[in-house]
């Protein structure tokens, strides 16, 4: 059967209606859709005017939504594998038949084996808290299994940052307008964070200057660009706090009431002069001193945090080490200044007493999400079924090589719900059809500017396609699960999440929210405090030097540790291995979304690999010839473009592109470590060196 009608009037299908839906995707802006229906059938989508971040327009991945979910590839009715996993064969069954099947399987399981044998694996393909959150876990909390910890994105960086600041709250990225300097850190807004874009140009409408700091050039209109050497930017804020220090440039004031551990901190930063720096970075002495003496003299100032530089196995202190500049130069006393770091935890609300871990027959146990190759591989762990949702993990994971030979294993039981035949769906035995954003009903929350948003289902399922919410009851129901949880419409959990007792969203309606789409959560009282000097550290200032750190055995000051994988931590490697080799987001992909999409297809190309010249011609290769990038984890084969953006001993492969665009069918993730980062059990996958060999010269428009 299809998934149910929703209560009230969340299904908007009248002729010339226009219902409020949310980007489900993993993306600060969140933003708000005005969806347009005629006869029951999105016809267009675009950006809600009256939100404060969308302001009506939206990223040229989601304008394509309407041709995107009536695609001739969305899957539409159940399959079942009949080829070689790997292979996209199946054939269409009902969702009876699944449903008997995957139970069978997974109770011939249970009675031999313990719940672990069977593994969720949630991405973030929607990051709504109905559909992308907690159905699964409720579920697999019933089932007792391993819970999936997401540590992929920000979970090393947020770590860090908390050590120095107490919380994940930092200043507003959309209030910058009275910025002096703005400084983007390992950031690629016109990819990832579009709508951040408007507001820096704001910025720099009313005098502000622009820094960016990142391997890479991304643009032409910085006043000042830096260019570290990957994973070395926590050795750069080290010899910028040297520098301001050094000079007398400090905020003696803030930094006597407001911090915690300055004397130690002092000595620290003794040992990072800039010259010492610049041989760590490969950033200029007067490049370091420059910029150093530009940050403390110029407020206020802002620094918005990317994920780009904690992706490395340095990425907890990394990201610490940052976020002590502004407490250094006081630049928490301005609006407008301070540091940002975008994770989820900025937005301080529990959602763990709705995921029912009460529901466990067992003791909670989760697994680290960027492990999946080792869990699959090792038959210690003793995985005998795998089920997927919201994710695409034979693309986007690392070590691919080995994690696609765990999915291939006839042994491993997967199931799969997708809207499409990605990667992973390829190694499934039995394919279950999932509901788009505009199919469903869901609440979201934005982390990037702080509010609930409402996603109102705009159209019937297409075919069988069931939401997740819908799949798992229909699975409860298979495994006779008789918990009332599972009888819940999405608007009787989006009740139950408007009911918590928390004040960020205490006083936020449904009726506002059916409204508007959305509604700002209450302000944090911590961000309050911070140009007052209060913070919610155990010192209750930013803490320079850490106690929590030094118990929890890490080093309590800011330090620089060379990545896993570089020159200095690993030279032996280095000689065989001379490129690091970084995978930042693609214009028209999110992660592996959208990697289908002919739209972002003729945008991107071809999967290419940005080269410097001089790397380049010391290996005898021009513009458009294939080449082969490899290390001992494995290879993929990319079309090369040569430009001085990538700064010498840099490689760099934009977006995540699904196998079947590859010359030999495998992806940049073929090469990408799974280990994990100091802090957090983060993802490491830019702490990865390569070399690169030319293999032919066939141009790339040419594939």
């Amino acid at each position: 059967m299809n998934s149910s009608p929703l209560s009230g009037s969340s299904v908007h299908n009248a002729s010339g209606s226009t219902v409020h839906n949310v980007c489900p995707h993993d993306c600060a802006d969140t933003c708000s859709i005005h969806s347009h229906v005629e006869d029951g059938r999105l016809v267009k989508v675009d950006g809600n005017p009256t939100h404060p971040v969308t302001q009506g327009f939206l990223c040229r991945k989601v304008s394509r939504s309407p041709e995107r979910i009536y695609g001739p590839d969305r899957l539409l009715h159940p399959m079942r594998r009949v080829g070689p996993k790997g292979a996209g064969r199946f054939e269409r069954i009902s969702w009876d038949e699944a449903l008997a099947t995957i139970a069978e399987r997974w109770t011939s399981i249970l009675s031999g084996d313990s719940p672990h044998a069977i593994l969720p694996f949630c991405g973030s393909g929607t990051e709504g808290l109905v559909q992308g959150d907690l159905a699964g876990k409720r579920f697999f909390n019933r089932l007792g299994t391993l819970q999936l910890v997401r540590t992929i994105c920000t979970r090393a960086g947020r770590t860090g940052y908390r050590y120095t600041m107490g919380t994940s709250a930092g200043a507003d990225p959309t209030n910058i307008d009275e910025a002096r300097l703005v400084v983007a850190w390992g950031l690629n807004a016109a990819s990832t964070n579009i709508h951040q874009q408007t507001f820096f140009k704001r910025a720099r409408l009313n005098g502000a200057l622009f820094a960016t700091v990142n391997p890479l050039r991304l643009a032409d209109d910085a006043d000042l660009l830096l260019r570290p050497r990957p994973g070395s930017d926590a050795a750069l804020a080290l010899g910028m706090m040297h520098v301001i220090v050094d000079e007398d440039l400090h905020d003696k004031d803030f930094v006597e009431n407001a911090t915690h551990g300055f004397k130690a901190l002092r000595e620290r930063i003794a040992a990072y002069p800039p010259e010492r720096v610049s041989a760590m970075t490969d950033v200029p002495v007067e490049a370091i001193r420059t910029f150093a003496k530009l940050y403390a003299e110029t407020q206020p100032s802002f620094i918005y945090v990317g994920p780009g530089c904690q992706r490395h196995t340095n990425a907890g202190m990394t990201v610490r080490t940052i976020a002590c500049l502004p407490a250094l130069v006081g630049a928490w006393r301005y609006p407008g200044g301070g540091v940002y770091f975008p994770t989820s935890t900025v937005f301080p609300v529990d959602w763990h007493p709705l995921e029912r871990e009460d529901l466990r027959p067992n003791p909670p146990v989760g697994y680290n999400m960027i492990h999946l190759g080792r869990m699959l591989a090792d038959e210690r762990h003793g995985i005998r079924s795998l089920y997927v949702y919201n994710g695409n993990p034979a693309s986007v994971l690392y070590d691919q090589n080995r994690l696609r030979a765990g999915l291939a294993r006839e042994d491993l039981f997967t199931v799969v719900h997708e809207l499409f035949m990605t990667d992973t769906t390829r190694y499934a035995d039995i394919v279950l059809p999932a509901t788009s954003q505009f199919e469903h009903e869901d609440l979201l929350y934005s982390y990037y500017s702080p509010s609930l948003l409402l996603n109102r289902r705009a159209i019937e399922p297409l075919g069988e396609c069931r939401s997740n919410l819908d799949t798992f009851a229909a699975l409860a129901a298979a495994m006779e699960f008789k918990d009332g949880c599972f009888r819940q419409s999405a608007s009787d959990v989006i009740d139950d999440i408007l009911a918590l007792d928390a004040p960020a969203i205490a006083g936020i309606s449904r009726g506002r929210l059916e409204a508007d789409g959305w509604a700002p959560a209450n302000p944090d009282p911590h961000r309050a405090g911070f140009a007052e000097g209060r913070f919610p550290t155990p010192s209750g200032r930013v803490e320079f030097y850490s106690e929590a750190m030094a118990a929890d055995g890490y080093d309590p000051l800011p330090a620089y540790h060379p990545p896993r994988e570089s020159r200095e931590a690993a030279p032996g490697l280095f000689t065989r291995y001379p490129l690091f080799f970084i995978t930042p987001s693609g214009h028209s992909f999110l992660n592996a979304a959208y990697a289908d999409e002919e739209g972002a297809l003729s945008s991107e190309r071809a999967p290419t690999l940005l080269m410097n010249p001089s790397d380049a011609d010391a290996r005898g290769i021009a513009e458009g010839d294939l080449v082969r990038v490899f290390n001992d984890r494995g290879s993929c084969q990319l079309w090369v473009r040569i430009a001085e953006a990538a700064r010498p001993g840099v490689v760099a492969s934009h977006g995540q592109w699904w196998s079947r665009h590859y010359p030999d069918g495998g992806n940049a993730n073929h090469t990408t470590p799974d280990h994990p980062a100091d802090m957090g059990g983060g993802s490491a996958f830019n702490s990865n060196l390569v070399q690169v060999e030319r293999l032919s010269g066939r141009e790339a428009h040419e594939r």
